[in-house]
């Protein structure tokens, strides 16, 4: 049997379509009514003061965890769904790695564009070269 450890290498890029991008976060209110988002920080709740946020019925979300996608236009955090398969939201560090994902704004044409130009490398362009003869010798 083979343990593995939950890590991000380094050398892989996930991405997603911006409007996708997400983040698990414990929503509150308090006795006014204003809407709190909590992350986790060494296994405590911590309170990210300063980001707004959109909901329909905001009393209804109280004290759970929601998945939320950022608006760029608008500059806030728009409920997606309520996870009910969780009872923590997420880390202050995946909270820090989705923002810098929204700060970068990798579009699917940036993508795409780096691709073609990776893909022109004699490393990759060689080794595609040869599969493809390979594929049409079969």
């Amino acid at each position: 049997m083979t343990f593995m450890l939950p890590r991000t290498h380094e050398g892989l890029l996930k991405w997603k379509y911006p409007e996708m991008n997400s983040v698990d976060f414990l929503y509150e209110q308090d006795d006014s009514g204003r809407g709190m988002l909590s992350v986790f920080e060494r296994g405590k709740k911590k309170l990210l003061d300063g980001n707004n946020v959109v909901f329909r019925d905001p009393a209804e979300y109280s004290g759970k965890i929601v998945e939320c996608s950022w608006d760029q236009e608008e500059q806030v955090w728009v409920s997606m769904r309520v996870r009910v398969d969780k009872s923590t939201p997420n880390d202050i560090n995946s909270y820090r790695k989705m923002m810098r994902s929204i700060k970068d704004n990798i579009t699917e044409e940036v993508l795409l564009q780096e691709i073609r130009e990776i893909i022109r490398l004699p490393m990759y362009a060689d080794r595609i070269q040869m599969d493809s003869k390979a594929a049409r010798r079969r």
